[in-house]
């Protein structure tokens, strides 16, 4: 049988913090932090912690979407924290500093806008990659694959600077793009990627398979510090332009340092040697290029190592670093000497705040980064150069003051098993066991939690379920009065038809005169005009004649006199001004018409 597979079982321990990052973030309206705690809850969950009072007064928030909405919302979750947090789909420790961070702004305006308008503080905390199933931390395989094509690359590289190129639009002498470099480094084109070398090489994503009960993630601040000391006439400090700027110091989730062989993963590597003489060599990468795990281990670590060195002596003479990390780190490298030249063990720098010097190659003119230099006093535009390295550090931190007791990014130790078998590190297992009591504390005081959590789930459920009882009972009986309404209009609508259709008979047998006073009395516009003076107004106007009009006239005195107002003597002077005799006079005179 021909081979052509190899696999290998990657086991991962973070030397240091290390993010990952998604396009997700933890919002402040789905989590709260107590206690150094962050709670993370979903939609049902806040549904069944909260009584029916407090979701309608979340709804009379939630009903004004605006700015306000925003910082009401914050400080209603933060305000019922404790109903919440037996609800907690997720928990994370924080760190204090973090924690102190949020009691400061949860629900507050932390600036203004140059308008007057007020400015949220959000308390986004973005997240780190994880299974969507059992919601703990991955490393991307592609995150991983990345690491190692950047330490391939340069391998190959030898720090040789960027050749020159014509453009194509321009014909103008430029320097070679990543692009191109890459494709010269690894002799392939665009349409022909079969042949580079690094389509061999598949990674797979390195899942959490630590059975611990410690966290799996933390919450820290990013912070930017200048990797060499600059100050100014006065010789004091001048801090980097990040410090200065609250925006860029983000609230991160991270998987800490030291959890022993925390991750698992596979990589494999297709092995063309044995088709190599059926195959055309135009169809396959170059043999050269197409490395062994060995090698694979041994160019990672040779990249990375150096690295780490670096970036720990750096921040050792900035007294940046937390001494004990710096002590187990030395440690474990001098421990891990025989196993790196043998490409058992190597190291990766993977996620964000890398640094740009682990993710671009040595050589001269091969590394462009952009450097920030301020604004322009007048123009208020961007000022930046270019340099070769970086002026600053992003490190982990406790608050964003911080100076000491630092850790930076993204440092893992990458174990090779193949065939089940992997080499013994004692020294790393030992640094890592000694190094999460507080960790410890925290996951048996969560575990006590928990077991006083259910009891407060479980009522509050039961209380959900009263409250569902009472509804659908105050609901039945609302429908029951409804219908109960309903009916009673019905009835009354159908009594109504009946006194219509009793008096339209009624009038049907009236005489002509009195059926046309029924219908003129029913249709007078004027709801506070006296019947009589309708009828007065209706003669006048010729609406009878003969015995009719007669019969009407006499309908019209009887009307007065019932309302007292029929009058023909007056004992004023000046009769006109007597309404009522006025109008009788009139009558008698319409009788005698």
């Amino acid at each position: 049988m021909t081979h052509f597979l190899d696999h290998y079982t990657l086991r991962y321990t973070p030397l240091s913090p290390v993010h990952i990052g998604t396009d997700e973030s933890y919002e402040p309206t789905n989590y709260i932090i107590d206690d150094k705690t962050l709670y993370e809850f979903d939609i049902e969950g806040a549904i069944n912690a909260l009584t029916a009072k407090d979701r309608s007064e979340l709804d009379k928030i939630v009903s004004k979407p605006n700015a306000q909405m925003i910082k009401s919302v914050q400080k209603f979750f933060y305000d019922k924290r404790d109903a919440l947090k037996p609800w907690a789909i997720n928990t994370i420790p924080v760190l204090e500093g973090v924690a102190n961070f949020y009691n400061g702004r949860v629900g507050k305006v932390v600036n203004h806008e140059s308008g007057g308008g007020e400015v949220i503080n959000n308390l986004e905390i973005n997240r780190c990659a994880y299974n969507s199933i059992n919601r703990q931390p991955l490393l991307f395989g592609s995150s991983i694959k990345g690491a190692i094509r950047t330490a391939l690359l340069n391998h190959v590289n030898k720090g040789q600077a960027l050749n020159k190129t014509t453009d194509r639009r321009t014909g103008k002498l430029r320097s070679e793009d990543n692009r191109e470099l890459q494709q010269r480094l690894l002799k392939f084109q665009a349409g022909k990627f079969e042949l580079d070398p690094l389509r061999l090489v598949s990674v797979g994503d390195a899942n959490w398979v630590n059975q611990d009960d410690l966290p799996k993630s933390k919450i820290c601040m990013t912070v930017n510090r200048k990797k060499h000391k600059v100050v100014d006439g006065n010789g004091v400090e001048r801090p980097s332009q990040s410090e200065g700027n609250q925006g860029l110091n983000k609230l991160l989730e991270y998987v800490p340092a030291w959890r022993y062989r925390a991750f698992s993963g596979q990589l494999t590597l297709q092995d063309i040697n044995s088709i190599r003489a059926n195959v055309h060599s135009s169809k396959l990468p170059e043999s050269k290029l197409c490395y062994s795990m060995a090698d694979i281990a041994k160019i990672c670590s040779s990249f990375y190592l150096p690295k780490l060195k670096e970036e720990v002596r750096l921040m050792r003479d900035r007294e940046f670093v937390d001494k004990e990390w710096d002590k187990s780190i030395q440690r474990l490298i001098a421990s891990i000497i025989d196993q790196v030249k043998n490409g058992q063990v190597f190291l990766l720098r993977i996620g964000r705040h890398s640094g740009a010097e682990s993710v671009t190659l040595n050589g001269e003119g091969v590394r462009n980064i952009k450097i920030l230099q301020g604004k322009d006093p007048v123009t208020r535009r961007q000022n930046f150069t270019f340099d070769d390295k970086t002026k600053t550090l992003w490190l982990a931190a406790q608050h964003k003051e911080q100076r000491t007791d630092l850790l930076p990014f993204g440092w893992v130790l990458v174990e090779v098993e193949n065939n089940g078998v992997s080499s013994e590190l004692p020294l790393l297992n030992e640094i890592c066991s000694s190094q999460h009591s507080d960790d410890s504390i925290w996951a048996q005081k969560l575990a006590q939690e928990k077991t006083q959590y259910l009891e407060i789930r479980n009522e509050a459920i039961e209380r959900r379920k009263q409250e569902d009882i009472k509804r659908l009972e105050e609901a039945e009986i609302s429908k029951a009065k409804l219908e109960a309404a309903q009916q009673k209009e019905l009835e009354e609508a159908a009594q109504a038809e009946l006194k219509r259709q009793e008096e339209q008979t009624r009038l049907a047998q009236l005489p002509k005169y009195l059926q046309d006073i029924a219908e003129l009395l029913k249709a007078k516009k004027d709801p506070n005009k006296k019947d009589y003076l309708v009828l007065i107004d209706a003669v006048k106007a010729g609406q009878w004649e003969g015995s009719d009009k007669q019969l009407v006239l006499e309908d019209i005195q009887t009307r007065m006199q019932e309302l007292k107002e029929w009058r023909p003597t007056t004992n004023k002077k000046d009769p006109s001004k007597d309404k009522e005799h006025t109008r009788t006079i009139e009558v008698i005179k319409l009788k005698s018409s």
